[in-house]
């Protein structure tokens, strides 16, 4: 396991190098920040909430690559070598339906619940966290047809103590094809903070159309 962390530590040190970014080195959890398109429109949400232009792009060959017959899945590539931010440097996260059916996900402002998990003192722990919306018109539900993908993109952390992460996306439970309400990507290794468990990043509002407080 040593070897593994190892070599994912010298992957991401050779990804600030080469885009000039530097992984997040933070004391909490970071907020949501996987917002997403629809392929078809929610047709019983209140409306007026925020809609993402990140809508589901169509399978591409090199995608097929990384699937798993008939699977939902998500796929995580720390290898990807992508800037998050002008000064951030991070990795390529996809969700992939690769099932019969269109699937149906839960969001608030088009972010959908997809979060970073730790494996620390031998349990999964989450080190990310989805803010709640005290506005109902905030909450709706994305689509994604088979044979579509949504390209997301994640932070590079980075902190005092190796461990192994993955991410964990709410489905709910109304969907025939899953037998857990949660959906897990591959694994992947890196570090963190001991305090990323805990304190939350924390966020103001900006204004009444700002309906979150934390």
């Amino acid at each position: 396991m040593k070897k593994l962390i190892s070599l994912s530590v010298l992957s991401f040190v050779l990804l600030q190098v080469s885009f000039g970014q530097i992984c997040l080195d933070v004391d909490y959890k970071l907020r949501g920040y996987f917002y997403v398109g629809t392929s078809q429109i929610d047709s019983t949400a209140l409306g007026g909430f925020y809609e993402d232009s990140n809508t589901p792009k169509r399978v591409t060959s090199a995608i097929k690559k990384v699937l798993k017959p008939n699977r939902f899945q998500i796929v995580v590539q720390t290898d990807s070598s992508i800037a998050f931010t002008e000064k951030t440097a991070g990795f390529k996260v996809f969700v992939i339906n690769n099932s019969d059916s269109i699937v149906k996900l839960p969001a608030q402002d088009s972010r959908i619940y997809l979060k970073r998990q730790v494996f620390y003192k031998n349990k999964w722990q989450d080190i990310e966290y989805l803010p709640s919306s005290w506005c109902g018109n905030s909450y709706h539900s994305v689509f994604i047809r088979p044979n579509e993908y949504w390209d997301l993109e994640a932070p590079c952390i980075e902190g005092k103590i190796p461990a192994k992460f993955r991410f964990q996306l709410f489905v709910g439970d109304t969907h025939p094809i899953f037998n857990d309400p949660n959906v897990y990507s591959n694994e992947f290794y890196g570090s963190f903070n001991k305090s990323q468990l805990t304190k939350e990043e924390g966020h103001e509002p900006t204004g009444i159309m700002d309906p979150y407080e934390n």
